[in-house]
């Protein structure tokens, strides 16, 4: 029998109760280690480990076994009734007992009875539980039902903990309520001690949960309320589609059960991500948004669209964010529900930005006065890589937030898929297992359940500050919308739902059976209700609605700069860049810094101190350390941004001898002493979509933050291409939500591949909302306001000057756009793309006129100007160089978006002469090209003395892959596209 225990122990339970007597008896391979640690212990106690006797010894001790250890090495402990065979049959008896409650422990939940519809065994959904079985007799004979076992265990929780001897007819049927009731667990695959004792005690003294009559009370008006708000609109609104929440209508009491005990927890922050099923009844329930707001949305009556309006696009109903204080009980709380698109699970990680940023905002270091909700379906949560990828921030130092509560509304479908074809694993939520994740299953239809698991959720995300998941199972009682007819793919499934009465009723049948609420309070709670919800719905159709009483907003009004000028000036005065260079690039000697980035530093200190030109990695620090000197804050983050993937940046330099020594920031140096963390720059995990989710998120809370993300490679970013579409590109015109992030997207054919050398700036382009009809039609007020009403802006920065300039014009003004930088890789080191300090006392330049005049011909006489955007400039300069032409111009477009119309228009109308090229380095179909073609020939068309000849390209041909691989074949390319820009 010892060789059967310990054979199942090895294989099975790595994470039992006896793992506390060490690795030696979990790990051991053979029986013959058990047997033979027995006969040493029953030979010489002292012979073995000490847990190992103190088990021996409890063991005999509480089975009244009488046993004295000699005091001289090598003599035989004495035991009475049947000796040595006695201790064995009793060591075998609570191995197996052991054996049978980890088995629960470990495997309860695959015998649970969580699915209110009991979808199990039907072959047409698929299997969704029961991989084992738990039987006792794969331990024990009928006949030892009723013996009485020992099955206590030293420095365990639980059953183990409070019982020394029980019968095990008991002891089964105790498992059996703990682990496979209407509840289930999934805690054993943690490897914290601590949180699963936790976790066991909570389980298994189930018997303490017994919620008084208020509670019954609280959940019952909770749940009335959701019914017949989810009845008026369906009966209101039958045509409309509202995705709502009817079989998983407990979430809602649930939800409001977490917030309860949040408040308690001393929250004062909720930030909410969900998708769209559920949203308004969680908007109407949970944040207490007022039925006429909702009704209004539902019969689209916004008195203040206006199409002549920029960025007034608006959103259906089921997408749009909310913000709200609300009380619970005594305490107040600031809820926030994210807008969404119907990109499912893309929420998720702009809600781990979204908290981290307030926690960081109100220096919340205990992670304790701001949580997150997200609100997932069973599909997507098993189905959308972005869980996973947001998942990975939760232990990370630049991105926890001390846990997010991960709420299931487990339909048991996904549209029309079923389970056996949306997942391969036994769970929706398997992906928990991923990062330690609790996960606890509850049946949907039992309410005082469902709020018990919110509450103990709540609980543990506050005592272990670490994420959990709720699996809410239920169904969804219409199809995928109202409106759709889920019996087409589902029959058997809909018609046990067309059965099952609401959660509401059944409830309230409890309630009356238990002489708790009466027929008459039920039915004058819905009549309450009903006659509240048909008052709103008649004060909606006169109401008019404002979008902005209930978008997001953020924690702060904007921070109107004070220092060296205007709002809109970026310039800083001469002495302070000085100043400010020095502190921000000097080493202490003592730090054991590496020799080549203390050459790096030394160097960049000496062009400050001489007055010598910069590069872009000085500027950068420049701007930073500036606006830091200022009083706002940086965040940097991304994939090896620290150092930078080109080595360029070492705005973190680690200690090259002590393993243990802190890192050494130089941008500290600006900052008040106690004020460190105002800058954050953090290494991601490798991630574009995530990260560029939870920055984005991060950006919209605190508008006095610069956020930037910055990839690998430009191109890398087409993996968070959602993020971008739906975010950053229309956020603000279909939410109203504002951002000020900047993307720093490394660009440039530089005969690198493919993948590492266009950073697809046609595809942000194509994004912008740019109209050229505007200038067309001489709406002079539309572009004095062109910045303020554009979506997003976009640049090519070819001078360290400028791209200092556009990151400090990014806070200092009154508004907050996003930011796109192509950032060329090859300019970093190249000598002629450098700029003098005076250059950064100065502002931004949308459009860099010809840099060396002197060296060409009057402008009348300019043959050809080419325009270009990049760093393509610095080629073409050393071609016009190398050919001595001076009849050829050379303007650059800094900002491609919004088009500077009036500032080409300023310069070019000299060049009267001149015929206008575009050159680009990358193929036809990609690069500026399309964008700016309609946009230049406007501006040549409305241009007095300039000839209005079509605009004519100079680059690659079309092609389907960004670049070539082979370098020979990009030198040819780059070679040809010069020659052609300077044949006139």
């Amino acid at each position: 029998m010892l060789r059967f225990v310990a054979r199942n122990l090895n294989n099975v339970y790595k994470f039992s109760e006896l793992q506390k007597f060490g690795a030696s008896f979990l790990g051991s391979g053979n029986a013959e280690y058990l047997e033979n640690l027995f006969d040493q212990w029953y030979l010489d106690n002292k012979s073995v480990p000490a847990t190992w006797d103190s088990y021996f010894r409890q063991v005999l001790e509480t089975n009244n076994f009488d046993f004295t250890p000699e005091p001289q090495k090598g003599q035989a402990v004495t035991a009475r009734l049947d000796g040595q065979s006695g201790l064995r049959k009793l060591l075998s008896d609570h191995f197996r007992v052991l054996l049978l409650i980890n088995k629960y422990r470990h495997r309860g939940h695959e015998k649970s009875q969580v699915d209110p519809l009991d979808l199990e065994h039907i072959q047409q959904i698929g299997k969704v539980k029961g991989y084992t079985k738990l039987d006792y007799r794969e331990f024990f004979a009928e006949e030892d039902l009723d013996r009485e076992f020992y099955i206590h265990a030293v420095g365990s929780t639980g059953i183990t903990k409070d019982k020394q001897m029980m019968k095990l007819r008991d002891l089964i049927n105790y498992l059996e309520k703990a682990y496979c009731g209407k509840i289930s667990y999934e805690y054993m695959h943690i490897q914290s001690n601590e949180e699963r004792d936790w976790f066991r005690h909570q389980i298994e003294k189930y018997d303490e949960f017994m919620p008084s009559k208020e509670q019954k009370l609280k959940t019952f008006e909770r749940l009335g309320q959701e019914h017949a708000f989810s009845t008026f609109l369906q009966k209101k609104f039958n045509t409309s589609k509202r995705f709502g929440i009817e079989g998983c209508d407990s979430m809602i009491s649930g939800l409001q059960s977490l917030i309860d005990e949040a408040a308690s927890a001393g929250a004062e922050h909720v930030v909410f991500g969900m998708a769209h099923r559920g949203r308004l009844n969680t908007l109407y329930n949970v944040f207490q948004k007022s039925a006429e707001e909702i009704m209004v949305e539902f019969q689209d009556l916004k008195s203040t669209f206006n199409e002549d309006i920029w960025g007034n696009s608006g959103d259906v109903k089921y997408h749009l964010g909310s913000v709200h204080n609300v009380l619970f009980g005594d305490k107040k709380l600031r809820l926030e529900m994210l807008p969404n698109p119907s990109h499912l699970e893309t929420v998720d990680p702009c809600v781990y930005g979204k908290v981290r940023a307030i926690q960081d905002y109100f220096q919340d270091e205990k992670r304790e006065k701001a949580f997150g909700v997200l609100i997932h379906g069973d599909a997507a949560v098993s189905g959308q890589g972005i869980v996973y990828e947001s998942l990975q921030m939760a232990d990370l130092e630049g991105y926890k937030s001390g846990g997010i509560v991960h709420v299931v509304s487990n339909n048991q479908i996904g549209f029309t898929t079923v389970p056996k074809d949306s997942r391969s694993g036994l769970y929706c939520t398997d992906i928990a297992h991923a990062i330690q994740a609790p996960v606890i299953h509850v049946n949907a239809d039992e309410p005082e359940l469902v709020d018990k698991v919110f509450k103990i959720a709540t609980e543990y995300r506050y005592k272990f500050k670490r994420d959990i998941f709720i699996d809410l199972v239920g169904y969804r009682r219409y199809g995928h919308n109202e409106q759709d007819q889920p019996k087409f793919t589902q029959p058997i499934m809909y018609e046990k739902i067309d059965k099952a009465p609401p959660v509401f009723i059944k409830y309230s049948d409890k309630l009356i059976a238990q002489g708790i609420v009466t027929k008459e309070q039920v039915d004058t709670l819905m009549k309450t209700h009903e006659d509240n919800l048909e008052l709103a719905y008649q004060k909606s159709r006169k109401m008019d609605y404002n979008l902005k009483d209930w978008q997001p907003v953020p924690w702060e009004m904007i921070k109107v700069p004070v220092l060296w000028g205007r709002i809109k000036d970026t310039g800083v005065p001469l002495n302070v860049l000085k100043t400010l260079g020095e502190k921000i690039n000097k080493i202490p000697n003592e730090f054991n810094a590496h020799p080549q980035i203390r050459k790096f530093y030394e160097e960049r200190l000496s062009w400050i101190q001489k007055d010598q030109p910069i590069d872009f990695a000085t500027a950068e620090a420049l701007a930073f350390g500036t606006l830091l000197h200022e009083g706002f804050n940086i965040r940097l983050s991304g994939e090896d941004v620290q150092r930078a993937t080109f080595s360029h940046r070492h705005a973190v330099i680690h200690d090259q001898k002590d393993p243990n020594g802190q890192d050494y920031v130089p941008l500290h140096n600006v900052i008040p002493k106690g004020q460190e963390q105002r800058l954050s720059i953090y290494n991601s995990h490798l991630s574009e979509y995530g990260v560029l989710g939870f920055d984005y998120g991060y950006s919209i809370t605190n508008p006095n933050t610069l956020v930037l993300w910055e990839a690998q490679f430009g191109d890398f970013a087409n993996g968070a291409q959602i993020i971008i579409d739906n975010y950053i590109a229309s956020a603000e015109s279909k939410w109203d939500v504002d951002s000020g992030l900047v993307m720093l997207l490394p660009n440039g054919m530089d005969g690198q591949g493919p993948e590492h050398s266009s950073g697809r700036v046609e595809r942000f382009l194509q994004l912008s909302d740019d109209d050229p009809a505007v200038f067309d039609k001489n709406l002079g007020v539309r572009l004095t306001r062109q910045m303020r009403n554009s979506n997003m802006q976009i640049v090519q920065c070819t001078t360290p000057a400028n791209y200092f300039h556009a990151l400090r014009r990014q806070l200092r003004r009154d508004f907050r756009k996003p930011l796109i930088a192509m950032t060329s890789k090859r300019l970093l080191r190249l000598q002629a793309a450098k700029s003098k300090l005076t250059e950064l006392t100065t502002q931004f330049n949308q459009v860099y006129d010809e840099a060396l005049p002197e060296f060409l011909v009057q402008p009348n006489q300019v043959k050809r100007v080419i325009l270009c955007s990049g760093q393509i400039y610095y080629d073409l300069l050393k071609k016009r160089e190398d050919l001595k032409q001076n009849n050829v111009a050379i303007l650059r477009i800094e900002q491609l978006a919004p088009f500077p119309y009036e500032f080409l228009q300023k310069i070019i109308g000299k060049y009267n002469n001149a015929e206008f090229v575009w050159v680009q380095e990358e193929h036809m179909n990609y690069g500026p090209w399309a964008f700016v073609r309609p946009r230049i020939q406007s501006v040549l068309a409305k241009t007095t003395n300039i000839s209005n000849s079509p605009i004519h390209y100079i680059g690659r041909r079309p092609s389907g892959s960004p670049a070539t691989g082979f370098h020979q074949l990009h030198d040819k390319e780059i070679q040809t596209l010069l020659q052609k820009a300077f044949e006139i």
